[in-house]
């Protein structure tokens, strides 16, 4: 039989304010571990130059529209 030592037991938050001081500091030290948001990768196949042009021009238009709001 191995020895156990155990050094703490968290609590449960009891109270609706406790669940949601401990999920504000989950978030604190997610954003300090991960302080951007991460996108999603895709495949973008153009079949010509200007193509991938009006693509690119189109998608930072977007991007700006979308911070903008």
């Amino acid at each position: 039989m191995k020895a156990l030592k155990i050094v703490g037991k968290r609590k449960p938050p009891r109270t609706p304010e406790e669940f949601h001081a401990v999920g504000a500091r989950l978030d604190r030290e997610l954003s300090v571990v991960k302080p951007f948001s991460r996108k999603r990768g895709f495949v973008f196949k153009a079949r010509t130059w200007d193509e991938l042009a009006r693509w690119e021009a189109q998608r930072v238009v977007e991007e700006h529209h979308q911070r903008s709001q």
